[in-house]
Formats: structure tokens, C-alpha cells, sequence
């Protein structure tokens, strides 16, 4: 009926967490495909030995390539109805599957089906005593960013997706980007649906925070250019949907805080404060940061506006010290 596909890259410590949390399912028609994306420490070994104590798993181990290619093999090799991520250092709660085929056998006409999930920093948590409240809510795609300002639109997990839907339209993440690929695949898929959306209000799924790498930490090359293709992909996809000018004003909202982010992290760099400048007058000066800035309606402070305006990168970095 289902296939639970789960990517694993060095998780030793804390990958039975995930594992144990899906064979604990209160459903238990379901495949568990684990993907051992080239593991150095002993992840792929764990993927072997659970397989060999349960007929659902499937174990394919493959070099390393990254979590999209590594979630395209699971799709190209899953055999259930349904296909849901979750991610190796993630769990969920015993009803995950169970919840969300119900909502589904109930609205037969909605190939999107999304819950909500809860950040956590511990793996101790009682699943079995989660109470699903069953709080749905349905929406459309032209209020897409409705739900792109909670972040539920963004990754693969929390979600049911139908394999039929994935396999006619070939859709599969892109492995030649590094950020936003997952972003995307869901928008792809959301636009070779009816464009409907139900969303469970109940958390389903545990998000751990602890072992995520941030962004936030250090410098990363090329982020303007990263985030300035995934924007204006999505933003093909505001317009054919016909999305209003409200939408589109808040994602531009979005646009400008993630812009205000990269020009921040430049200051995570060792270069000097004229490189530095440099660097952040390029982007300040783009069009897309420019048209950016033009079009949104969230509060700036004075100074900062001025700032991005006339491209004052040196007082930008002040500032920023």
C-alpha cells in the first residue's frame, strides 16, 4: 500500500530511533526502503541488520551522491500505492501512516496530503500517547503561501504523496542543486494535481532539531545565486496557478528576508571588510535583489532601507559589527 523511503547518511547513533519508530506503526502494510547514501561509519551495516530481521525493508546501498539522489533511488525502486519521506535522524509517532491514509481514503480527490510537525531535541518522547486531535483543513494552491510561511511546503516529509502522480509526470528531485531541490519537487507535484491541499493540524512527525547543520553557522559561496533560482522557479509557478498580488507580496516577503540572510553570512567569511563590501554590493545591486526589495510590504528599519536601497554595503557591514 505504501512505501516509506529514508535516506541514510552517517546516522549510527541515532538512525533506530527513525527505523524503530516506522516498524512500530499501527499500520503495517507498508515497505521500508533505506537508501545507505555511501555511509562511512556503521549506518549502512544497521540498514543490513534490520532487513534481515523484517521481510518490509528493502536496503540499497549506493555512493555517495547526496539526499536527492538517494531519495530518487527509493522512488525508483518503491512498489506501494503511496510514497512518504522521512528523514534518518527523524521519527514519528505510531499513528504517521495510519492518520494519514485515512485522510486520504476520506478525500479521495486531494493527492496532497500534509501534517503538521513538531521540533524537538530529545528522542524521548512517548509516542504512543500522542492524541490526534484530527484537525483538517483544505486548501488551494493559489493560497499556497499560506502554508510556505508555516515552512510546510517546504521539505519531503510530513506528506503522502501518490506514486501514479510521481511516475506519469517522471517527477524526481533535482540532483544537480544543493539547496531547495525538495522545495521544488513539491511544487512540481502540487502542479500536476488539482492544485488541493488538506492539511492535519496535528503533529505527526518529529522534526530533530540537534543534529541539522544550520546555514546560519558559516559561510556558504553561492547562496544568492542558489536561492535566486529556486525564487524564480516558484514564482513560474505563482503566475501559471494565477496566484493574487497578496500572495505574491508575501513571498516576495520571504524573498527578502532569506537575501537579507546571505548578505548577512557573508560576514562569516575570514576576507577582508573591502571584499566583504564588494561582494555585498553585487548582490545589493542585482535586479532580483532590487525588484525584491520593491515589492514587498513587511516592516524594514529606515536606516537598513536606505541601506539596500543605494547599495551603502560598507555601512551595512558597521552596522552588522
Amino acid at each position: 500500500m505504501i512505501s516509506v523511503i529514508v535516506p541514510v547518511y552517517n546516522v549510527e547513533n541515532v538512525l533506530h530511533y527513525c527505523i524503530d519508530s516506522i516498524l512500530n506503526q499501527t499500520y503495517k502494510d507498508f515497505e521500508l526502503i533505506l537508501v545507505d547514501d555511501g555511509s562511512t561509519d556503521k549506518s549502512g551495516k544497521i540498514c543490513n541488520e534490520y532487513a534481515d530481521k523484517d521481510s518490509r525493508i528493502r536496503v540499497f546501498h549506493k555512493k555517495n551522491g547526496g539526499v536527492s539522489s538517494a531519495r530518487n533511488v527509493g522512488i525508483d525502486n518503491a512498489k506501494g500505492e503511496y510514497i512518504c519521506f522521512v528523514d534518518s535522524d527523524d521519527f514519528v509517532s505510531v499513528k504517521y501512516i495510519e492518520t494519514l491514509l485515512e485522510i486520504k481514503k476520506r478525500h479521495q480527490d486531494i493527492d496532497n496530503i500534509w501534517c503538521s510537525f513538531r521540533t524537538v531535541d530529545s528522542y524521548n518522547v512517548e509516542l504512543s500517547d500522542i492524541v490526534i486531535k484530527q484537525s483538517e483543513m483544505i486548501f488551494n494552491r493559489i493560497h499556497i503561501m499560506d502554508l510556505h510561511d508555516k515552512r510546510l511546503d517546504a521539505g519531503p516529509v510530513c506528506k503522502l504523496y501518490s506514486y501514479s502522480i510521481i511516475d506519469k509526470f517522471s517527477i524526481r528531485y533535482d540532483e544537480t542543486i544543493s539547496l531547495g531541490e525538495d522545495l521544488l519537487f513539491n511544487y512540481q507535484y502540487l502542479d500536476c494535481t488539482n492544485g488541493k491541499i488538506i492539511l492535519l493540524s496535528e503533529g505527526l512527525y518529529y522534526y530533530y532539531t540537534s543534529n541539522k547543520s544550520s546555514l546560519t553557522q558559516k559561510f556558504h559561496n553561492g547562496l544568492f545565486e542558489k536561492y535566486t533560482y529556486i525564487h524564480q522557479r516558484i514564482r513560474e509557478y505563482l503566475s501559471k496557478w494565477n496566484c493574487d498580488n497578496n500572495q505574491t507580496v508575501r513571498f516576495n516577503n520571504a524573498c527578502f528576508f532569506i537575501y537579507d540572510f546571505v548578505l548577512r553570512n557573508t560576514y562569516h567569511t575570514n576576507s577582508s571588510i573591502k571584499h566583504r563590501a564588494t561582494f555585498n554590493r553585487q548582490i545589493m545591486k542585482s535586479s532580483e535583489f532590487q525588484t525584491t526589495l520593491k515589492n514587498t510590504d513587511c516592516y524594514i528599519h529606515p536606516i537598513y532601507k536606505m541601506i539596500y536601497r543605494y547599495k551603502l554595503a560598507y555601512l551595512f557591514g558597521l552596522l552588522i559589527k
